[in-house]
């Protein structure tokens, strides 16, 4: 289960000869001082297993509210010479600041799979019914599963340009559902089974449903903060 009732969520783009520099910084400075924040409660990585983007990054925080607070705003308002030297190695960024609409499941997986999608116009409560009372829930059943998660970005939020992102194109994706599981066929099936794209658009999904698996790198807790 997710810790908070926020995510902070980012599917970006290092190039291999800029990862070194990029896992300095990353591992050294971003993801401790991030959970150091009040409010903030871990962070994750992901490597890319079958993925258009290279990373999935993933932050559980409190509440929305911490995303508009002044202790994080004057953080990414005042980066970093490290995060202003390593942050232009990052490109193609989607991000999402997120309310956490569901959440089950009772670890951490070490294999994740996302999906990004858009609800039909006047299809929202049919498509949220159908994956928070029966979708999800089913997954979550699963032995091999450890996480079924729902999202929905606070575009608000999400829109804002701080000056830590100044400079970087960002995508805000809409609706995301995380699986979490013990291994890459584990998630994929969950999904194949539950939430194939047939099925979602059958349920008041619209459009392109943008899927992509990843495979856990770190994970920062507060007390390593």
């Amino acid at each position: 289960m997710l810790l908070g009732q926020a995510v902070m969520i980012n599917w970006s783009d290092v190039a291999a000869e800029n990862r070194p520099a990029y896992y300095e910084w990353h591992n050294r400075e971003h993801m401790p001082g991030a959970v150091a924040l009040n409010g903030f409660l871990r962070g994750r990585r992901y490597l890319a297993a079958r993925a258009e983007r290279s990373f999935l990054m993933l932050y559980e925080i409190a509440d929305i509210s911490v995303l508009v607070g002044e202790e994080y705003m004057t953080k990414v308002e005042n980066p970093s010479t490290l995060t202003r030297r390593t942050t232009p190695f990052i490109k193609n960024s989607i991000r999402g600041l997120t309310r956490v609409k569901c959440s089950l499941g009772n670890a951490i997986g070490g294999h994740a799979l996302t999906l990004r999608f858009d609800p039909r116009d006047g299809g929202e409560d049919k498509l949220e019914h159908y994956l928070i009372d029966e979708a999800l829930p089913r997954i979550a059943e699963r032995a091999d599963i450890v996480g079924a998660h729902l999202c929905v970005t606070d575009k608000p939020v999400s829109s804002v340009v701080t000056t830590e992102r100044r400079g970087r194109p960002t995508i805000v994706p809409n609706w995301i559902v995380v699986l979490e599981g013990i291994s890459q066929e584990a998630v994929d099936n969950a999904c194949d089974t539950h939430l194939a794209e047939e099925t979602l658009h059958q349920h008041g999904c619209a459009g392109t449903i943008e899927r992509d698996t990843y495979s856990l790198q770190i994970v920062c807790p507060k007390h390593a903060a």
